[in-house]
């Protein structure tokens, strides 16, 4: 009898064990970490600057159906986050702008769209050297493009760390080349260093 329970409890006590580990779905609030720069900041911050760009009245220039068509053009990253992937600033951006009922997003990264403008284009090459009139269109020209930079800074105090993640973001006019619009806004993280590394 006592074998049994010898052999028994061990087994017991996998299926307890296993019983009570579980997966918990958190909120997007809750995913935040310490040092950082998280989805959410990003999120938050790049859908507040396109907010702020649309309550500036700056986008006076209207293309397709009295919306202005604004492009998401470059993005560089000056910081230590080399795997950063730029949609998490540009897809808020997108979001908000289409969402204003003011302006749309000139798709640049879509297969068949860009087929078709380069079909659109050859086609307009021949008609071009056959010496033909007029030229086919593939759509809308955006009058405005959006420029994105990523800074980071770091600064130490004994054994405290503080970040500030820079998002700085431009308004470009196309036709004119000037920058009609800018903002900076700073995501801050404040935490502490390991005894050993960091």
């Amino acid at each position: 009898m006592k074998i049994r329970i010898q052999l028994l409890l061990p087994l017991a006590l996998t299926i307890l064990l296993g019983a009570c580990s579980s997966v918990t779905k958190v909120s997007s609030s809750q995913f935040r970490t310490t040092m950082g720069l998280d989805p959410q900041d990003i999120e938050e911050t790049s859908s507040q600057m396109a907010q702020s760009m649309l309550a500036a009245n700056v986008l006076t220039a209207k293309g397709s159906e009295g919306r202005s068509i604004i492009a998401i053009s470059t993005f560089r990253n000056n910081t230590a986050l080399y795997d950063f992937d730029p949609n998490l600033i540009f897809n808020p951006i997108r979001v908000t702008l289409n969402k204003s009922g003011v302006a749309y997003c000139y798709v640049t990264n879509d297969v068949y769209v860009s087929r078709n403008r380069a079909a659109v284009y050859h086609e307009n090459q021949v008609r071009d050297f056959l010496g033909e009139e007029g030229h086919l269109s593939s759509g809308p020209k955006p009058q405005y493009s959006v420029t994105l930079e990523l800074i980071e800074n770091a600064g130490y105090s004994g054994n405290t760390t503080q970040k500030q993640y820079q998002i700085h973001m431009t308004l470009n006019k196309i036709g004119s080349g000037l920058a009609i619009w800018e903002d900076i806004k700073p995501v801050n993280k404040l935490g502490r260093r390991a005894a050993i590394g960091f």
